[in-house]
């Protein structure tokens, strides 16, 4: 099929967060979600649910979820799951929640890598436990490296019982080599430290990086790993709420599961359909978006630098998020610039130090719209910038 990805669509009458968040002079480049039409099995699909009428509760046994689940780990990550390992949640921020209630107690640590997205904290913050961080080190040229001295030291202690990971990483759009993802499974396993992968970004990923998941690294890997994936970012179904764990050791997935149950958060028929017709029919659809959203990338990434003043952008190696150094403009606070952006410059997006400390003067853009879209919001920076350095 042909996709048209420069098509712009009015949302701003669909409840879309996105875009009702700002005043409607303030073109919004924030939350990730896409501003593209889902593939067409997806919404033919939803047609013929919507057009039956009757919306009672799905069945919940183990059956086209869980096929559509082993399918895309094989064919698309690489790793080989069964029905059992498989197990449904209504989106990744959920799931993070609950691999907090079920690999930790109270008072003890969770471990994140900042600057990260923002749930990653408060999920363990919100439950009772500490946030521990292991700061990604800048390198200033668009690489953010891990501190190992740090993150050995963070692991070894007894409280920090789980690890969030992020790969690839939101917002720096980091691709984690094998070699690292090994390293960090050698010391979580060596220290009892169970690893949460969110992996929802992976097929985004550009250039010569390539994304490893993680069970792909062998049975160590996989005895201590949770994978999170959710069709949401590829697909832009965020809204129809279906995700996924996959979990190939029987004990934690005894210990999510009884962390599941104290929720009980039911599957929703539409939202499994959805989930489940995106990771088998729609593989072409994936290729075209990645296209699109590397050619709206590199298109940001080279007028920002050719033409923004005090703004930095790199190419990231994965996400369709732009991480703009911001250092360089004569704002002060983090404060500062993100009024500027929404009061004069009228572009909306997410401010760095939501991410952590690590992303002060910073912001992230989300680039996956219509070519058009994104270079009005880029002419709207310039010309704020710009009047700003006059």
């Amino acid at each position: 099929m042909t996709y048209d990805f420069d098509e712009v669509i009015d949302r701003s009458r669909t409840n879309s967060a996105k875009w009702l968040h700002y005043d409607q002079d303030v073109l919004p480049m924030w939350v990730a979600d896409c501003d593209f039409v889902s593939p067409e099995p997806v919404r033919r699909a939803l047609r013929r649910y919507v057009e039956h009428g009757i919306y009672g509760y799905p069945y919940k046994a183990e059956g086209s979820f869980e096929q559509a689940t082993i399918r895309w780990c094989h064919d698309r990550l690489r790793f080989d799951c069964q029905a059992r390992d498989v197990e449904f949640v209504p989106s990744l921020t959920t799931a993070l929640s609950l691999a907090v209630l079920a690999f930790t107690q109270p008072g003890e640590n969770v471990l994140i890598q900042t600057p990260v997205y923002p749930p990653f904290k408060s999920v363990a913050v919100n439950n009772g436990r500490h946030s521990v961080t292991n700061p990604l080190i800048n390198e200033g040229d668009g690489n953010w490296s891990i501190d190992w001295l740090d993150f050995e030291a963070k692991c070894a202690d007894p409280k920090t019982t789980l690890f969030l990971l992020c790969n690839p990483q939101n917002p720096t759009g980091r691709v984690f080599t094998a070699e690292e993802l090994e390293r960090m499974v050698d010391l979580c396993h060596e220290h009892g430290v169970v690893i949460f992968s969110d992996e929802v970004h992976a097929d985004f990923v550009y250039g010569g990086a390539v994304h490893i998941s993680l069970p792909t690294l062998g049975e160590k890997a996989r005895s201590l790993s949770v994978v999170g994936l959710n069709p949401s970012k590829t697909f832009n179904i965020a809204g129809l709420r279906a995700a996924s764990v996959v979990i190939h050791n029987p004990e934690l997935m005894r210990r999510y599961r009884r962390a599941s149950a104290r929720v009980d958060a039911g599957r929703n028929g539409p939202g499994v359909l959805a989930y489940t017709v995106a990771f088998t029919q729609c593989d072409d659809y994936v290729e075209a978006v990645r296209a699109y959203v590397e050619g709206n990338l590199r298109y940001a990434v080279r007028f920002i630098n050719e033409r923004i003043e005090g703004v930095t952008a790199y190419m990231p190696q994965a996400t369709y998020l732009l991480w703009l150094d911001c250092r360089g403009l004569p704002v002060e606070t983090q404060e500062e610039l993100d009024d500027f952006m929404v009061s004069v410059a009228k572009v909306g997006m997410n401010s760095g130090s939501s991410f952590g400390e690590e992303g002060d003067r910073f912001l992230r853009l989300n680039v996956a719209c219509p070519r058009s879209v994104l270079t009005e919001a880029l002419e709207r920076i310039e010309r704020a910038v710009g009047a700003l350095k006059a």
